[in-house]
């Protein structure tokens, strides 16, 4: 359910590609698709649904989508300015910001529907993530460990080519080297996710108000509450690799490859920008103190 706003910015932000203004500008249907699909929302419930959506979607135009846009813009004067000191440590902490924003508008956005299934769609919805959890467990926990880490380099390696265009042999053999010292934290995640989820089940059954899913859904999705203490330690080792490994990429891009990706960058801009209202004015980002030579 996190996925409500999610899925129309940051889910679609990864695409890098033309569909993100169609996506942008029928996010209402996906949204509403969307809630059909996990918790087969009735029409009735959709109707009451409708102006919680509008108004989320309308607070995301105006509060949300101009951040994200200063967070492009920000991306794309670290690849411009060779001297420029926003680093990678800048951009993690800053998307992970945009994230919790984003986060606390899917909350919004599902307790309303949450609050008002019955039975039947209380057991579509464990249905329905019970699916997707397997799925995601036989994708991604390949029990050969040698073509899981081969799967998991290919999918680092795709992702950063969306951006970047195609790496030569040193680039990739910088990621597979990054990849050794960056926990793999797949199996525990999927654990988390599946037991949260349980939680949130067992919460519907028992008719919790809307105040205790509130609490149990920004606690789950914002802060990501309930980990232990040995995931979060090994969160904090795979964020500092990642941002170190963003940082050697960094220094290694070519002129080709750095142009694709501002390329690419304002291609997206100029996608979401076309929803900015005509009175809007430039936003400051979130202060971040990795920032802190950064224009924000």
């Amino acid at each position: 359910m996190v996925r409500l706003v999610v899925i129309a910015v940051l889910i679609l932000l990864g695409s890098a590609c033309s569909r993100t203004e169609l996506a942008y500008r029928n996010a209402d249907w996906l949204l509403e698709h969307y809630a059909g699909q996990t918790v087969d929302v009735s029409a009735t419930q959709l109707e009451l649904w409708q102006p919680v959506l509008a108004s989320t979607l309308e607070h995301h135009r105006q509060e949300e989508l101009p951040l994200v846009i200063a967070y492009l813009d920000t991306v794309t004067r670290s690849i411009r300015e060779a001297d420029s000191s926003i680093g990678a440590a800048c951009l993690v902490e800053t998307a992970l910001i945009l994230y919790q924003r984003h986060a606390r508008l899917a909350v919004d956005l599902s307790v309303p529907l949450l609050t008002d299934l019955d039975a039947a769609q209380i057991r579509h919805l464990a249905e329905y993530t019970a699916v997707r959890q397997q799925k995601a467990v036989e994708y991604y926990l390949d029990p050969n460990p040698e073509r899981r880490k081969a799967s998991r380099q290919k999918r680092f390696i795709d992702r950063i080519e969306k951006w970047t265009g195609k790496l030569n042999d040193h680039q990739r053999q910088e990621v597979t080297e990054a990849l050794d010292r960056i926990p793999d934290l797949t199996a525990p995640w999927l654990a988390y996710r599946a037991q949260q989820m349980h939680r949130l089940i067992t919460m519907l059954e028992a008719s919790e108000n809307a105040s205790a899913l509130r609490a149990h859904l920004n606690d789950w999705w914002v802060h990501w509450g309930g980990q232990s203490a040995e995931y979060r330690h090994l969160w904090s080792i795979a964020k500092h690799e990642f941002i170190l490994l963003l940082d050697e990429l960094g220094t290694t891009l070519t002129d080709k490859q750095r142009a694709t990706l501002e390329d690419r960058l304002g291609e997206l801009r100029k996608d979401l920008a076309s929803f900015l209202l005509p009175a809007q004015q430039p936003v400051d980002l979130p202060s971040m103190p990795e920032c802190a030579s950064a224009p924000v």
